[in-house]
């Protein structure tokens, strides 16, 4: 199992890449350390995408693969720390994240060396 830490906003440069280009990967869960609502996480389906500095609601979402927006809090709506994928992992081409939200972590590896 690899993982990637995206310590806080990454939306205005390029997306944290996960394997490389050309290499199938497993996404198994992610971690939302501090999850704040309405906060937005994409994973795309390529290694490259880039940001845009007006934030989330700007980013390319050519090759998008999985979007999850947290819920609102205050609409008294409970926050999502993990999702998990379980048995039915989510199989990306290389694969790369956008966030707005802080300390996520993402759980994968090559599908060649899943078990």
């Amino acid at each position: 199992m690899k993982y990637n830490y995206i310590a806080s906003d990454n939306s205005a440069g390029d997306a944290e890449t996960l394997g490389v280009a050309d290499q199938d990967i497993y996404v198994y869960k992610i971690f939302f350390g501090a999850a704040t609502g309405g906060k937005v996480t994409h994973l795309y389906n390529k290694t490259v995408a880039g940001g845009h500095a007006s934030g989330m609601g700007s980013v390319s979402t050519n090759s998008l693969a999985w979007s999850f927006t947290q819920p609102t809090f205050a609409a008294g709506l409970e926050q999502v720390n993990v999702v998990d994928f379980g048995d039915s992992p989510l199989q990306l081409n290389g694969g790369a994240c956008h966030t707005d939200d802080d300390k996520v972590t993402i759980i994968w590896e090559p599908v060649d060396e899943a078990k």
